[in-house]
């Protein structure tokens, strides 16, 4: 689709979409509402309350609150809203003519540029942590969207700039928990790089809540073994729209709410072009990447009590690429190489899929609520290709004044490579979940019990072979022996039942708060028939109005998905069981004001302990198992974060994360071995800043930087041969300016705001390493063999122009 078709098509759409939706209002005898800080962001166990009465409620988990006024409360009511880290607020109501829906900001006031501005806070639930839902939007990255947010904070680590995929404390992709709106997301099963990717199933233009806890959470979220995820998309409270446009990704959305307040709509549709980017890699060629989607909830209200809503989503995303050449310089300076290869042939991959979750929610008292949620999600991926290449490795003169610098001295190594894939794989998960939460003062019971089918159908046809100078012959000198192969296909099929108690208690003891989450989550899988118990505990305790200490601990299992189930050639693995892992942190957090204005600094320890794991390794983004429940291992370490408002108005946030983690397979290694997320240090700033005096003009800057992970040749064990990869450093930076904002316009005109912008990727223009590709050398002028590491190097610096119009 050509550029002009595609900003033609989204723009019609918001505008439709925009014009001929209709318009809210609303009213009830129940003082109801909504509470954010001044970002947007929903503010979870926000108190209100009404002092002349001595009653009152607490904000859920979306920001809402709902409070039934009694019938002597006729006349003005003093309404306060406080929350511990947020300046309280006061409002006054009259009882005998509530408004329709209350919209409360806390915190301190910032500066109005019309643009977002970032704050991250740690609500008071422990490990949970609460970043605004449309950082997306603001923070400077090449893929965009929640995950760059999520890639910042302490303990997460990200590898290619590419992929959304994220390690967590040490944990693997495949071990993350990510929920909209209550219902499971699964990433992509054949994805192998960070280009293939397409578009998250997150999308940010449609978040109102975003909360990540990297170990140590509930009973209520279901089984890994690293972090959880929770997105919950908003309502509209008006009649919105905005389109975004970019070199990367263009985008549009568009909601409403009826007048009587009864039915409201939220729909956004993305679409994205790499190829820019993926034309600064080595590996030169045609690039057709075509990455779309469509999110679309609706909702319906028919009295106070009852709640229905429908989401569906789909996706489409194919990955075209005719490769030519490839030049890579790699080495030292005393020992510099450089790999030219030319290719014919081609890659064609397609990864489709799409949803629908329908949610009834019951409120049957004001103190007694339940939500039944039915869900489906299908999966259609392919990948196919046959490529062929031809390699020349040469040596490089680097010595200065010769008259062949810095051309090649000698050539290393000549061949020809082949590679081949037909690969499918199909899945459908279908779910029925109940959920019932009963809350009574400072004290809540929640509960939940849930059903799911799942279905994975893969077939798995690929081999690499890799030639130079007789290094494919069998040991006879006759045959043909292959780098890598697989051939195998794998179904799974099964139903999984489980169900979770929890109680949340606020008390007081010693003259301090304290909050208790103590639960208990069970699920049995008819593919290893085995009951999972896992309880899980979290405690908080105010040690004064700044300083609080917390700890959580449980028992977290992780039953065998699509990517376990692919053992890598192996007749008779025995039966996958669920992987265990148990989590113990410890935090604190202290709250203090710098320059007027207030600061977290937040640090938190950490320790897991592994057993019945299934080893795996990395091939740039794809993770390949083996062995079966063979492993154990452990991960330790200390995050930090400090965050504030470094530049009056705009949050900024600095985080250090420092881990060990290895693993040990009895009955193979000798000892213990670094885990293949095993980054001991990572460091990350996210700072935000705007001209003295022109703050509708505004810079972000994100910075990376994270020790190396561990690599082994191909072939070789991981405990046996083991190197580190280079250190990841990347810089990308943005700059915004509102060309027409809220105090430009008449306050009738359709267009609310406009803002122009444009980003710097990989500022520092360092070249990154995601994997390597690797080629012997045989029979040389030395008479010996070597093996020499090519890295695959990530995207070189680029530049992306942004356009976004809100209405």
């Amino acid at each position: 689709m050509a550029l002009s078709s595609r900003i033609a098509f989204l723009i019609t759409v918001a505008l439709l979409t925009v014009t001929f939706l209709p318009s809210l209002s609303g009213q009830d005898r129940i003082l109801k509402g909504l509470v954010t800080d001044s970002t947007g962001t929903v503010i979870q166990g926000v108190s209100v309350y009404l002092p002349a009465y001595g009653t009152g409620t607490v904000t859920e988990k979306d920001g809402t609150f709902r409070l039934m006024l009694a019938p002597e409360m006729t006349e003005q009511v003093r309404v306060i809203f406080s929350c511990t880290g947020y300046l309280a607020d006061t409002i006054t109501v009259v009882a005998a003519n509530l408004p329709g829906q209350l919209h409360i900001h806390l915190a301190g006031e910032t500066v109005n540029i019309g643009e977002v501005s970032i704050r991250a806070s740690r609500p008071d639930n422990t490990t949970i942590i609460n970043i605004p839902s449309v950082v997306g939007a603001v923070i400077p990255s090449v893929s965009g969207g929640i995950e760059s947010a999520i890639a910042t904070l302490p303990g997460v680590a990200t590898f290619s700039e590419l992929s959304y995929s994220y390690s967590v404390r040490g944990g693997s992709y495949d071990e993350n928990l990510v929920y909209i709106n209550d219902v499971e997301v699964y990433r992509p099963y054949l994805i192998r790089s960070g280009q293939q990717e397409g578009l998250s199933r997150i999308n940010p233009d449609l978040a109102a809540s975003v909360h990540f806890s990297p170990g140590g959470f509930s009973a209520s979220y279901g089984d890994r073994m690293s972090s959880v995820l929770d997105i919950t998309y908003r309502e509209p409270e008006e009649r919105e729209g905005s389109v975004s446009l970019s070199l990367l990704t263009s985008s549009a959305h568009a909601g409403a709410r009826s007048r009587n307040n009864m039915f409201w709509f939220l729909a956004g549709a993305r679409y994205r072009n790499n190829s820019i980017l993926l034309g600064s890699l080595d590996s030169k060629g045609d690039y057709r990447p075509r990455f779309a989607d469509i999110q679309a909830i609706a909702g319906y209200t028919p009295d106070r009590r009852t709640r229905v809503t429908l989401s569906l989503w789909g996706s489409s995303n194919n990955y075209i690429f005719i490769p030519r050449s490839q030049t890579t310089t790699f080495g030292t300076i005393e020992n510099a190489y450089r790999l030219y290869a030319f290719f014919d042939g081609g890659e064609r991959d397609r990864y489709i899929n799409g949803g629908l979750a329908l949610t009834l929610g019951l409120r049957h008292s004001d103190m007694l609520s339940s939500k039944l949620i039915l869900s489906a999600y299908l999966a259609d991926e392919s990948e196919s290709y046959d490529i062929r290449g031809a390699y020349s490795l040469s040596a490089l003169d680097k010595t200065e004044g010769t008259e062949n610098n810095p051309d090649t001295l000698l050539n290393a190594g000549a061949g020809s490579w082949l590679s081949h894939a037909r690969n499918r794989l199909r899945a459908g998960v279908a779910g029925l979940t109940y959920k019932g939460s009963f809350t009574r003062g400072r004290n809540n019971l929640d509960w939940g019990i849930a059903a799911k089918y799942r279905g994975f159908d893969s077939f798995r046809n690929e081999w690499l072979r890799v030639d130079s100078a007789g290094y494919t012959l069998g040991a006879d000198g006759e045959g043909l022996t292959l780098t890598s192969w697989s051939d195998n296909s794998t179904s799974l099929a099964s139903f999984t039942s489980e169900a979770y108690l929890i109680s949340r208690n606020s008390f007081f003891m010693a003259g301090r708060q304290w909050e208790l989450n103590a639960g208990v989550r069970a699920s049995y899988d008819t593919y290893y028939s085995e009951m999972l118990v896992s309880p899980r505990l979290s405690l908080r305790v105010n040690l004064s109005d700044r300083l609080s200490a917390y700890m959580a601990a449980g028992s977290y299992h992780q039953p065998p998905g699509g990517r376990e189930i692919m053992i890598e050639n192996e007749s008779g693995q025995p039966l996958l069981r669920a992987q265990r892992s148990y989590h113990l942190t410890a935090g604190a957090r202290y709250d203090f004001i710098a320059w007027d204005r207030p600061f977290r600094f937040t640090v938190e320890a950490y320790g897991k302990l592994f057993n019945r794991l299934v080893p795996y390794s990395i091939d740039n983004v794809r993770l390949v198992y083996y062995g079966g429940n063979i492993a154990e291992g452990y991960s330790a370490g200390v995050d930090m974060r400090i965050n504030g408002e470094f530049v009056q108005g705009a949050e900024s946030w600095f985080s250090l994360s420092l881990m060990k983690s290895e693993m040990n397979i009895p009955s193979y290694s000798s000892g213990w071995y670094p885990a293949p997320f095993d980054q001991r240090v990572n460091f990350s700033i996210f700072f935000q800043d705007y001209l003295p005096g022109h703050p509708d003009f505004r810079a972000h800057i994100n910075i990376t930087f994270g020790t190396g992970i561990p690599a082994s040749p191909p072939g070789r064990d991981q405990w046996d041969i083991w190197f580190r990869m280079p250190p990841y450093r990347r810089i990308d930076i943005g700059f915004s300016k509102i060309l027409v904002g809220p105090d430009r316009m008449n306050k009738d005109s359709f267009l609310r705001e406009l803002v122009a912008g444009f980003e710097i990727f990989n500022l520092a223009d360092i070249r990154n390493t995601i994997s390597y590709t690797w080629i012997r050398t045989v029979r040389n002028s030395e008479g010996e063999t070597r093996e020499y590491a090519v890295p695959n190097y990530l995207t070189k610096r680029s530049l992306n122009l942004k356009l976004t119009a809100r209405f």
